[in-house]
C-alpha cells in the first residue's frame, strides 16, 4: 500500500499516529491524505495533506435547491452541481 485517502481529516490524523507508532515514515513509507481542511490539518506532523472545500456554500446551495423543491419549480433528479474542491498538498503526501 502506497498510500491512504481518508474522508475526514481526524481519520487521517489517527492514521498518521499508528503509521508512525509501527515505525512508517510519513510520506516516504507511506503517503496520507485527509478531507475537510480542518484548523488542525495545518499543525500535525508531519503537516496533513487534504482536500478543501467550501462548506457554507454547499450548505447555502442545498437550501436554495430544497426551498426550490418545496415551491415545484425543481423536479426530481433535475439537479446536479459541482460546487468545486482545492488540493491543500502539505508533506505528508
Amino acid at each position: 500500500m502506497d498510500a491512504v485517502i481518508c474522508s475526514i481529516d481526524l481519520l487521517a490524523q489517527g492514521v498518521m499516529a499508528e503509521a508512525q507508532a509501527r515505525g512508517l515514515s510519513i510520506p516516504t513509507d507511506i503517503a496520507v491524505m485527509g478531507f475537510g481542511d480542518l484548523e488542525f490539518a495545518a499543525h500535525t506532523h508531519p503537516r496533513l495533506s487534504t482536500v478543501n472545500i467550501d462548506g457554507g456554500r454547499i450548505g447555502l446551495r442545498t437550501a436554495e435547491l430544497l426551498l426550490q423543491r418545496i415551491d415545484g419549480s425543481l423536479a426530481r433528479g433535475e439537479c446536479a452541481e459541482d460546487v468545486g474542491f482545492n488540493l491543500v498538498v502539505r508533506e505528508s503526501t
